[in-house]
């Protein structure tokens, strides 16, 4: 996932899509390596606004995240039945890189 100074907490979670026509959402790799327990790579972290850092900083220390279309990602370990909920898989990691300040 590549961000930068113009990413948005909606840009990092859902990703339009067309399809018939018509436009759709479907899940960032944000949301894909939550639900399936894949490794994310967050590239140029450092560039992004603080309140999209902020929303990773939350995700990691919490387990849990609101998505802009209203579902919620929810610790490993959830259960639910409820369809607006994600668990977090516990195999779900990330790595951040970012430049050292002045480049």
């Amino acid at each position: 996932l590549q961000l930068h100074r113009d990413s948005t907490v909606q840009s990092i979670t859902v990703q339009p899509t067309i399809s018939g026509g018509r436009v759709g959402y479907a899940d960032s790799a944000l949301v894909r390596a939550v639900r399936h327990g894949r490794v994310l790579v967050v590239d140029e972290a450092d560039k992004a606004p603080t309140n999209v850092t902020s929303v990773f900083r939350t995700l990691l220390d919490t387990g849990s995240m609101w998505l802009a279309d209203g579902r919620k990602i929810v610790p490993a370990g959830s259960t639910s039945d409820d369809m607006s909920e994600i668990v977090c898989h516990p195999d779900f990691r990330a790595i951040f890189l970012a430049n050292r300040p002045g480049f």
